[in-house]
């Protein structure tokens, strides 16, 4: 009984740690997309 507990809190962690870095790497993405088009929108106006 032990033994599986300690498996689903592991592939739980594990889930949670992939979604995390999901989550990062994709809202990184976007902010380099918005800062790039605020780039251009400046360099447009100027």
């Amino acid at each position: 009984m032990e033994n599986t507990k300690m498996d689903v809190l592991y592939i739980g962690g594990l889930a949670v740690f992939a979604a995390l870095t999901y989550a990062l790497i994709a809202g990184c993405a976007k902010l380099m997309q918005y800062r790039r088009v605020d780039q251009t929108a400046t360099g447009a106006r100027s």
